[in-house]
């Protein structure tokens, strides 16, 4: 994917999850949902849940960890072992 579109992403999210619209681990469920559907690779799935939780690892692993009892995703699994 170019990455205009995986800024794009990020940019909107960030705005959604800032506005109160998403809590943290629907943000982390439509990322992964979205990396399925435009075939992300891990390193763009990665970059973009940095980014959306502006590099905070407390944030990033609670989402990733409630987003994980809500879908059963390998990858959101390596992504909080890296985070914790």
């Amino acid at each position: 994917m170019r990455s205009d579109k995986i800024q794009i992403i990020i940019q909107q999210t960030k705005e959604k999850v800032s506005a109160k619209v998403l809590e943290d681990h629907e943000a982390v469920v439509g990322i992964m949902a979205m990396a399925k559907s435009f075939m992300l690779n891990e390193e763009s799935v990665r970059h973009i849940i940095h980014e959306v939780f502006d590099g905070d690892k407390e944030r990033m692993a609670k989402a990733l960890t409630v987003a994980s009892h809500l879908i059963d995703e390998s990858l959101i699994q390596k992504i909080i072992s890296d985070v914790k």
